[in-house]
């Protein structure tokens, strides 16, 4: 067959193919295809889609059959490629990855006792430890640390395996064996790898680069979260502080007045409560708190009344409807004279301007907060962290390739080793800080248990 001869059956073939799919005009579709008709057949995921999609191309009849088996073969294939299966689709995230770790159901686990663990744990007012594991910049401590250090998480795993695999590689291509192994060959595989070598250092000083960026990256994400965190601990404590100067005081003692006392108190625990319900709606640690059993053991400790628990769950807004809460309790207390009253008057001001700083305070925490689940639903796009991953694998895969030929297989095992635990550490590190609050691998985020008892 000439080559203009076999240009000329490569077009039949295209047009037959074309005129048989929705971009075509040439064909109606067919009538099970019609309610998708803009666009391709062989992309559509229905469940009356064809078992076979060779119906699909007709050649004409001077195309050889071998030719027009195998490409219907390849598009059969293709199409089983592109089309995802029920579990496959069922298998991908459908929910923010970074808020409830994949889990839609993390508000619904739980036992009792769980929940009474974690809502004593939620409502302490005591810190158990620093919110970020605090260190010493000496270098013989530093090297001594395993708990709490990416080196826990990637040695046990990929650089040991990495290494199992990278000394089976180098075995087989440099140790000598018995003349039926074809030794001879072997070692000529391993020089014949010695290209392979450059190519691995062009693209190892290119990963380097996209890794640490990527790091970066990731780190500014993670302190972005922890520093809106933070933020909403300050607006708290601003309407903590505003309340508290300006209750209404006895002008004999100096002491706040049985109506003051009893608001500050109500400020004090809806801002607990307020903050227990935030962090549960964005950790999956703290989820369960959000279930009617959840609000029990809550009611349990004190957090909240039974009438509450009530308004919370026909609201379904949580720690929304409690800054709701605190803004009418606001208003009410500037009103009535239990906030503001007898200091404002006494320096001859309006206590609406405390009204207003108060409720200045809400908004900017509602701002604030509202901005980290935004943060976390847009860390990092899929695009780029597969890029990431890819790259990373590739390298890691082809090292004891590209090594044995140059520093013999000992120095394949110990480079793939070394290069492993460097990369695979960034990679790791990486989407650590991409998991603020430990929702998906609790070993270096910080916890909101922390944020919550920390003052």
């Amino acid at each position: 067959m000439s080559p203009s001869h076999l240009a000329l059956l490569i077009t039949a073939i295209s047009q037959s193919a074309l005129r048989h799919s929705h971009f075509g005009s040439a064909a109606p579709p067919r009538p099970e295809l019609r309610l998708s008709a803009h666009r391709p057949a062989l992309l559509r995921a229905n469940s009356r889609r064809p078992r076979s999609h060779t119906a699909l191309l007709s050649a004409p009849a001077w195309v050889p059959e071998w030719l027009h088996n195998g490409t219907a073969t390849l598009v059969n294939r293709t199409a089983r490629l592109v089309e995802k299966t029920p579990l496959q689709a069922a298998a991908e995230p459908t929910s923010n990855i970074a808020i409830d770790g994949g889990d839609l159901w993390s508000r619904a686990r739980g036992t009792r006792e769980e929940l009474k663990e974690i809502a004593s744990l939620a409502s302490s007012t005591a810190a158990s430890a620093p919110i970020i594991p605090q260190y010493f910049p000496q270098r013989a401590w530093l090297w001594r640390q395993w708990s709490g250090t990416i080196v826990r998480r990637v040695l046990p795993r990929e650089v040991i395996w990495n290494t199992a695999v990278a000394c089976s590689i180098a075995l087989f291509l440099t140790m000598p064996g018995p003349a039926w192994t074809h030794p001879a060959w072997r070692m000529t595989l391993a020089s014949s790898l010695s290209p392979l070598e450059k190519v691995w250092l062009l693209a190892s000083s290119l990963v380097s680069f996209v890794l640490s960026f990527f790091l970066s990256q990731a780190y500014s994400v993670w302190r972005n979260v922890y520093s809106s965190a933070r933020r909403v601990q300050g607006r708290l404590n601003d309407l903590g502080l505003l309340c508290a100067a300006f209750a209404t005081r006895d002008a004999a003692t100096g002491s706040y007045t049985s109506e003051a006392e009893e608001t500050l108190r109500t400020v004090a625990r809806y801002v607990r409560l307020f903050n227990i319900l935030f962090y549960a709606s964005v950790t999956t640690q703290f989820a369960p708190l959000q279930s009617p059993q959840g609000l029990d053991a809550l009611i349990d400790l004190g957090a909240l009344t039974a009438d509450e628990k009530d308004g919370l769950l026909a609201s379904a807004q949580m720690h929304n409807a409690v800054l709701e809460w605190l803004s009418n309790l606001f208003d009410t207390s500037v009103g009535d004279g239990r906030l503001g009253v007898s200091v404002s008057r006494l320096q001859g001001t309006s206590p609406i301007a405390l009204q207003m700083a108060l409720q200045n305070k809400l908004v900017e925490l509602r701002s604030t907060y509202a901005s980290i689940p935004d943060q976390l639903s847009g860390r990092m796009p899929l695009a780029y962290v597969q890029l990431v991953q890819i790259l990373t694998d590739l390298l890691i895969f082809c090292t004891p390739f590209a090594l044995v030929h140059s520093v013999g297989g000992f120095g394949a095992v110990l480079g793939t080793s070394v290069v492993t635990l460097f990369h695979s550490s960034i990679v790791s590190l990486a989407k650590l800080f991409l998991d603020p609050f430990s929702n998906e691998a609790p070993l270096l985020a910080a916890t909101a248990a922390a944020l919550m008892n920390d003052e």
